[in-house]
C-alpha cells in the first residue's frame, strides 16, 4: 500500500498534517527556530535571558518584604517545615496543612513546603531567602512559557511569542503569587506544567520514549506542588491533536501520560488524606466566600457571573489589587444587575468568537488563547461548586495566560499586519509604541504593588483604604496591630494610638456583617489586653452567641477569669475550648498556668509538656515547668528546663536568673554568684536578681560585698526585705553599732526580728 505524501515543512496548517512514519522525525523538526537565528538580531537564548531579566527586575524591590498572609502557616511557624532535612520524609507523606494545623478538608501539596524545607536547613528562616527564590521561580516560569509558546507557533511567530511572555511577565494581576512566599506552590505548579509541555512539544519532534517519560515525570511534579495543572488534562489533548499533530500516535501517548499521572496523583492524594482523616467534606464558611451565604440559588448565580466579570476586567485594568474578597466587597447581584448583564455579555461574547473561529479553523490561535483562559478560570469560577474564596487574584496566574496570548496576537494583527516572525520588527515605531507604554506602565503598578506586600499592617492597610466594604479586611488591619505592632510598641500612647485604630477597624467590620464572631474575638483581645475585663467578657460572649464551636473565644473568656484569679472557672472554659479543638496550643498553655497558680504543679507540668508537644521551643513552657519542678523542690529537673530555655535564648534574663536560684538552693555558691552577675549585666534593673546576689554573698561569707549590692538593690526598690542581711552582715564583720542600727530598721517592718 503505498504511503501518503508528507506533508511539506513549509506547510502553514500543522494540524493537518498526516502522520509521519515512526522512524521519521516530522517535517518541522528541523526548521523550528533556524529563521530566527538567520533572520533575527536576537537568538532565544538572548531573548530568554532578557525575560528572566525583566521579570527578575520588577520583583527585586520584594527581597526586603517580610512574612504575609499565609507564610506563616507553610513556613514560619511549620513545625515540620522547620525540622529542614529532617522534614523532608514527614512533608510528602502528609496533608498540606499538617505542621501547622490540623484541619478535616486538607490538601496534598508537599513539593513548596519541601523547598522551604531546603531553604530552611540553609539559611535559616529569611524571608529575603523565601522572597529571592518566589522571584527566580517566577523568572523560570516566564522563560518557560516563552519557549512553549515559540514552539507551540513552530518557531514562525517568536515575536507573539515574545510579546505575551513579556505581558505575562509585567503584568500586576502576578503581585499576590510572587509577593507572597506561600504562593510558591503556584508558581512551581506553573513552572512544571509548562517545563512539562515544552518536553512534550519536543517528544512530538523526535519521539525518543525518554522525552514521553520525563515530561510526564515533570508534569507529577507540578500536581506534587498544586492541583490547579488539572486542566492540563484537556489542554494536552488540545495542544497535540489540533496545534501541533506531526504524530497522532505520539499526541496519544502524551494523552495517555498526562491521564495517568494525573490518576496516580489523585491516588495518592486520597490515600494521603485519608490516612489522616483529612478528606472529609467540610461546608465553605460564609467568611471565606460570601457566595456561601447568597439569599438565594439566582443572586448565587448571578454574582458568580459578576466574579468571573471582575476577573476579566481585572485582566485589561487591574485595579484595584485587593489581597482579599469577602462579604461585602462584591454586593450580591441579581438578574436587574448591570454588572450581571455586563459580565454575562462578555462572556457570551467570549464564546460566540470561540465558536466562530473554531468553525472556520481548528486550530486558529485566537481558539486557543481563549480556550485556555476559559478552561483554567472556570476551575475557580465557583459554578461547578464553591471555592475557599469568592474572587482571589492568584486564581488568575495560569488563566492570565490566556489574555496575554490574545494581546500579542492582537498586536501582531493590527500592529505589526504581517505575520512576518523576524523579531526585528520589535524596534519599529509602532511596536514600541505599543509595548513601551505597557511595560511601563504595568511594569510601575507591579514594582509599586509589591511595596504593599511589605507587612500584613501595610497590605491590609492599604487594601482597606481601596476596599471600605470589606468586613473581612477591616478585622484584619485589627489583628495584624495585636500580633505584629502592638506587642514590640514600647510607646504607651501609641500603643493608645493602635487600641483606637483597632476598636474602630472592628466595629466597622460588624456594621458591614454584625454576626462576624472574630471581630467579637478580636474586640475581646483588644480589652483584655488593656486589663478592661468586663469589656473582654462581653466580647468574648458574643462571640460565642454568634459561633458556639470558637474556641479561640472560649480561651480568651478562661483567661479573663484566669488575670481575675478565678483559677477553676478559667480551667473550666480552657478545658472547653480544648473539647472544641484539641489542637489549640495556647489552650494547653493556659492550663499549665492555671494550674500553677493553684499550686497543683504537675498538672501544671502535663499541660506545659502538651503545648510544647505542637511548639517544642515555646520558651514560656519551657520556662514554666523549670519554675514547677523548682517549686516541687526537684532542682535537677528545673535546672534541666532552665538549661534548655539558655540553649535557646543564652540572654534570657529569667533564665539566668533562675539557674542562679538552683545553684543557690544547692549551695553551690560559687556557680549562684555568676549568675546573678550575668542576670544583672543582662538586666540592671533586675531587683531579684540582686536580692539572690546578697543572700548568696552572705551565706558565703562575703560580708561587705553582700552590704553593697543589698544597698544597689535599696536604691532600685526601697522593699525592706534584704535590710536583715545587712544587719546581721555587719554583726558577722563585727561593727556592732551598724548592725544595730539595720536591726532597728528591720524592726520597723519585722516584727519580730533580731540578731541571732
Amino acid at each position: 500500500m503505498a504511503k501518503k505524501q508528507q506533508t511539506p515543512p513549509n506547510s502553514s496548517n500543522p494540524a493537518a498534517r498526516p502522520a509521519a512514519p515512526k522512524q521519521a522525525a516530522p517535517a518541522t523538526a528541523t526548521s523550528n527556530v533556524k529563521p530566527i537565528k538567520e533572520n533575527s538580531f536576537l537568538s532565544i537564548t538572548q531573548l530568554c535571558i532578557g525575560l528572566a531579566i525583566l521579570a527578575i527586575a520588577l520583583y527585586i524591590n520584594t527581597l526586603k518584604n517580610g512574612f504575609v498572609l499565609d507564610d506563616v502557616m507553610v513556613l514560619k511557624e511549620n513545625k515540620m517545615v522547620l525540622k529542614g532535612f529532617a522534614g523532608i520524609g514527614e512533608l510528602m507523606q502528609t496533608p498540606h496543612m499538617r505542621g501547622y494545623l490540623i484541619i478535616p478538608n486538607d490538601m496534598y501539596r508537599p513539593l513548596s513546603l519541601v523547598m522551604f524545607a531546603i531553604e530552611y536547613e540553609i539559611f535559616g528562616l529569611s524571608p529575603m531567602m523565601g522572597h529571592l527564590f518566589n522571584v527566580l521561580w517566577f523568572a523560570g516560569c516566564v522563560v518557560v512559557l516563552f519557549l512553549f509558546l515559540d514552539k507551540f507557533f513552530a518557531g514562525k511567530k517568536t515575536i507573539v511569542a515574545l510579546i505575551a511572555a513579556m505581558i505575562f511577565a509585567v503584568h500586576p494581576i502576578h503581585t499576590e503569587v510572587v509577593a507572597n512566599i506561600k504562593s510558591r506552590d503556584e508558581l512551581m505548579c506553573f513552572f512544571f506544567g509548562f517545563l512539562s509541555l515544552n518536553v512534550f512539544m519536543n517528544y512530538m519532534r523526535d519521539g525518543k520514549i525518554s522525552q514521553l517519560l520525563m515530561g510526564s515525570f515533570i508534569l507529577f511534579l507540578s500536581y506534587l506542588s498544586k492541583e490547579t495543572v488539572l486542566s492540563f488534562v484537556a489542554l494536552v489533548p488540545i495542544i497535540f491533536f489540533f496545534y501541533r499533530n506531526e504524530n497522532t500516535q505520539r499526541a496519544i501517548n502524551m494523552s495517555v501520560g498526562t491521564v495517568v499521572v494525573t490518576l496516580i496523583f489523585i491516588g495518592i492524594r486520597w490515600s494521603v488524606l485519608k490516612e489522616y482523616n483529612a478528606n472529609q467534606p467540610t461546608p465553605v464558611e460564609f467568611i471565606d466566600n460570601a457566595l456561601a451565604g447568597a439569599p438565594s440559588v439566582a443572586a448565587k448565580f448571578c454574582t458568580g457571573v459578576v466574579v468571573m466579570g471582575k476577573y476579566l476586567k481585572l485582566m485589561f485594568l487591574p485595579y484595584p489589587l485587593l489581597c482579599n474578597y469577602s462579604f461585602n466587597a462584591i454586593p450580591f447581584a441579581d438578574f436587574t444587575s448591570i454588572a450581571f448583564w455586563l459580565s454575562f455579555a462578555a462572556y457570551g461574547g467570549l464564546g460566540y468568537v470561540l465558536v466562530t473561529r473554531f468553525m472556520k479553523s481548528k486550530n486558529d490561535p485566537w481558539v486557543f488563547s481563549i480556550l485556555f483562559y476559559l478552561g483554567t478560570i472556570f476551575l475557580f469560577s465557583n459554578l461547578p461548586f464553591l471555592m475557599g474564596a469568592e474572587l482571589a487574584e492568584r486564581f488568575t496566574f495560569f488563566a492570565s495566560l490566556g489574555i496575554c496570548l490574545a494581546g500579542a496576537l492582537a498586536v501582531e494583527k493590527w500592529i505589526l499586519k504581517s505575520e512576518n516572525y523576524d523579531l526585528s520588527l520589535l524596534k519599529s515605531s509602532k511596536v514600541l509604541m505599543i509595548l513601551a507604554p505597557l511595560v511601563l506602565v504595568f511594569g510601575g503598578m507591579t514594582f509599586a504593588r509589591n511595596q504593599d506586600w511589605i507587612d500584613d499592617y501595610t497590605l491590609y492597610k492599604t487594601d482597606v483604604e481601596k476596599s471600605p466594604n470589606d468586613c473581612r479586611l477591616h478585622h484584619f488591619v485589627a489583628t495584624s496591630i495585636a500580633e505584629n505592632r502592638y506587642p514590640n510598641e514600647k510607646d504607651s500612647l501609641k500603643k493608645k494610638e493602635y487600641d483606637r485604630e483597632c476598636i474602630g477597624h472592628l466595629h466597622q467590620s460588624l456594621a458591614i456583617y454584625p454576626k462576624y464572631s472574630q471581630a467579637f474575638v478580636e474586640l475581646g483581645r483588644v480589652y483584655d489586653r488593656n486589663r478592661v475585663f468586663d469589656s473582654a467578657e462581653y466580647y468574648d460572649r458574643k462571640a460565642l452567641e454568634e459561633d458556639p464551636g470558637n474556641s479561640t473565644a472560649t480561651n480568651n473568656l478562661g483567661n479573663v477569669y484566669l488575670a481575675n484569679g478565678k483559677y477553676v472557672q478559667a480551667i473550666e472554659y480552657f478545658k472547653k475550648s480544648l473539647a472544641l479543638d484539641n489542637n489549640f496550643k495556647y489552650a494547653y498553655y493556659n492550663l499549665g498556668l492555671s494550674y500553677k497558680q493553684l499550686q497543683r504543679y504537675d498538672s501544671a507540668i502535663y499541660y506545659y509538656h502538651r503545648m510544647l508537644g505542637f511548639e517544642p521551643n515555646y520558651l514560656n513552657a519551657i520556662q514554666e515547668i523549670g519554675t514547677c519542678f523548682y517549686q516541687l523542690q526537684r532542682f535537677d529537673s528545673a535546672a534541666v528546663y532552665f538549661k534548655k530555655v539558655l540553649a535557646l535564648n543564652p540572654n534570657d534574663p529569667n533564665a539566668v536568673n533562675n539557674m542562679g536560684a538552683v545553684h543557690l538552693n544547692a549551695k553551690q555558691y560559687a556557680q549562684a554568684i555568676e549568675y546573678f552577675k550575668k542576670t544583672i549585666e543582662l538586666a540592671p534593673t533586675y531587683v531579684n536578681a540582686y536580692s539572690n546576689l546578697g543572700r548568696c554573698y552572705f551565706l558565703s561569707g562575703q560580708y561587705q560585698a553582700a552590704i553593697d549590692i543589698i544597698n544597689k538593690e535599696l536604691t532600685i526598690d526601697k522593699s525592706p526585705r534584704d535590710i536583715p542581711y545587712i544587719a546581721m552582715s555587719y554583726q558577722k564583720l563585727g561593727n556592732m553599732a551598724k548592725a544595730k542600727e539595720y536591726e532597728a530598721i528591720a524592726k520597723q517592718f519585722y516584727s519580730d526580728f533580731k540578731l541571732p
